[in-house]
């Protein structure tokens, strides 16, 4: 009886700590279209550079559309999108003083037509976070 109790209760612990865990593979296809990885080995680049992308998004805000009575100052806000493996940009968001300022920002950011360089890590093309800010001066 002792042997078989004995038996039984190193099956269950044979069991209970054979299991493995099961994962999610993904091949790298896979990995590049749905990772987004903060830290990259190569930033994704808009086309000109990064002054030019500060003009382009500059040349398309319509100031009148902000409203700005009662401030003075500056008005800031931070952009934050990613970059996909395509060159798009996607999942837009904009914080910042100002919720008019925020709109025209990214209706600006959604405007651009240029197709930009993807991100790369470890080799590979993957999707990557865009962090920018910006500031209106008021006069």
């Amino acid at each position: 009886m002792k042997k078989t109790i004995t038996f039984f209760v190193f099956l269950g612990f044979g069991l209970t700590f054979s299991q493995v865990k099961e994962t999610e593979t993904l091949s790298a296809k896979d990995q590049s279209e749905e990772s987004v990885l903060s830290k990259d080995e190569k930033s994704a680049e808009y086309p000109r550079g990064w002054m030019a992308l500060r003009k382009d998004i500059a040349d398309r805000i319509r100031t009148k559309k902000i409203n700005v009575r009662g401030i003075e100052g500056t008005i800031t806000a931070r952009a934050k999108f990613i970059v996909n493996i395509k060159g798009k940009i996607e999942d837009i968001t904009v914080t910042g003083d100002n919720a008019d300022f925020n709109k025209e920002i990214e209706r600006a950011i959604k405007s651009l037509k240029a197709q930009w360089k993807p991100a790369e890590s470890k080799g590979r093309i993957v999707r990557s976070y865009y962090t920018f800010p910006l500031t209106i001066k008021l006069d």
